[in-house]
């Protein structure tokens, strides 16, 4: 599903800047026995962005991070009622779908997150986060899986690349792909110009990521392993977030950010209420504190594109971000049921067995 696009003037129009992280607008006070147990990835965690929050509202605030979506639905599925508050997964989407679908979330009261309406962008606030008219997702961050490659080894490819490039044998054992059976069947099926969300030839899917693995130096399953596979030298061109990318460059790595020609998986990450949460008003205090305080040192920070008014972006990183293509050149993958969730995992472990 093509994600909704994202004016220019919207961006450009931002006022009112992050606020200093010190000070909680908007508390519903919380005593010390207040906790909100906060299930994330890695990249989303702070202690500079969490240590103001529990000064000022005496909430504490336990962390614990996963690596894919996938862990995230498997640990709370198996995890006792209760165990976490707030977690963030990419929210429209499969995932999402599948949480939803799994009862995995709890409807969140826009009446304790303000940031709603003040900051996050109207564009932003898509039907796909509403159930039955209740609301089950805050938007923070977008992003996408690009094509990333070193400019100086493979030359300088545009801003557009196909999906061949994954199975060109001029790129053999200096190809890297992330290890996910949902992206690659969906990558494959681009590839081989099939529907991705109802692929209909799953024999020939296995098929051509049997030709791409042997292709591969190294998969990844986190952005730091990304950055670091580039770092190293041991990929030249391959998948990437583009969050990883924006950290290759800032360290001045010789690297390029690319959209791919069939489709680029585009993704929001959002905050969710997990199933029986027995902290829900503090969770709530938490989100729309990290939606309205924190965009700006979390836009600093990862590197993703934050999709709050908060963050007060400059004409430059808008360029620099390429906002608005970003949001024209971006698909979301459909909801994969349980069934076909443990297909796609079978043709890939096959794969890589």
């Amino acid at each position: 599903m093509p994600i909704g696009k994202q004016s220019r003037r919207r961006f450009l129009t931002a006022t009112g800047g992050a606020a200093a992280l010190g000070t909680v607008a908007g508390c519903l006070g919380g005593s010390d026995d207040d906790t909100v147990n906060y299930f994330s990835w890695g990249a989303y965690i702070d202690d500079s962005w969490i240590q103001p929050f529990e000064e000022d509202t005496g909430i504490t605030v336990n962390t614990e991070t996963y690596e894919s979506n996938a862990d995230a639905i498997n640990q709370i599925e198996t995890a006792p009622e209760g165990t976490y508050d707030v977690w963030t997964p990419s929210a429209p989407g499969a995932d999402f779908e599948r949480a939803y679908q799994n009862d995995l979330l709890e409807p969140i009261n826009l009446d304790n997150v303000p940031g709603w309406d003040e900051h996050i962008f109207e564009e932003m606030k898509l039907d796909d986060f509403w159930f039955d008219d209740e609301l089950y997702a805050v938007p923070m961050t977008f992003g996408f899986d690009g094509a990333v490659y070193n400019h100086e080894e493979v030359g300088d490819l545009g801003d557009e690349i196909s999906y061949d490039v994954l199975w060109d044998d001029e790129y053999a054992g200096e190809i890297t792909s992330r290890d996910d059976a949902a992206t690659q069947i969906w990558t494959a099926a681009k590839y081989l110009g099939q529907d991705p969300d109802e692929p209909e030839d799953l024999d020939a899917i296995a098929d051509a990521l049997n030709e791409h693995v042997d292709l591969v130096n190294t998969y990844w399953t986190s952005s730091a392993e990304s950055i670091q596979i580039f770092q190293q030298g041991e990929a030249s061109i391959g998948t990437s977030w583009d969050g990883a990318y924006h950290r290759l460059a800032a360290e001045d790595e010789p690297v390029s950010l690319a959209f791919w020609e069939e489709g680029t998986i585009g993704w929001i990450d959002s905050f969710c209420i997990a199933r029986g949460s027995e902290n829900k008003e503090e969770a709530e205090q938490f989100i729309d504190y990290m939606i309205s305080e924190v965009p700006r040192a979390w836009f600093e920070g990862p590197e993703y594109i934050v999709v709050s008014d908060a963050v007060d972006y400059t004409d430059e990183e808008l360029d620099e971000y390429n906002l608005e293509m970003a949001l024209e050149n971006t698909e979301f993958p459909a909801y994969n049921t349980d069934d076909q969730i443990q297909t796609y995992d079978e043709i890939w472990t096959d794969v890589t067995v």
